[in-house]
């Protein structure tokens, strides 16, 4: 284990770099899957079988839109692996599947 002053050091060494991006480089950026321990990416998700899901507080919406930001607690994906298993083993079956259902975030 390092001591003190070695911590300390390597912690002035730490450097973070800044950049603003585009709107279509953000969008472009590789999606992880956000299950703990997996570390499958994908740079379509839409298109490959990946899961969106959005976890916000509040009252239920009906448009996306009328989320307010400040409430949004996880806007991630899901790999299709992962999204199977959380529609078969953790949420109640409502009659439809996340890996079947078409435009659902």
């Amino acid at each position: 284990m390092a001591n003190r002053h070695e911590r300390r050091r390597a912690m002035k060494i730490r450097v973070v770099e800044e950049r603003t991006m585009r709107v279509e480089e953000f969008i472009n950026l590789p999606s992880m899957c956000a299950w703990d321990g997996c570390f499958k990416s994908t740079t379509e998700p839409h298109r490959h079988g990946w899961s969106s899901m959005l976890l916000y507080k509040g009252e239920p919406k009906t448009s996306f839109v009328e989320i307010d930001p400040r409430l949004i607690a996880r806007d991630c994906v899901l790999c299709p692996e992962h999204a199977g298993y959380l529609d078969e083993h953790l949420l109640l079956d409502i009659g439809g599947r996340l890996r079947t259902v078409e435009g659902t975030a």
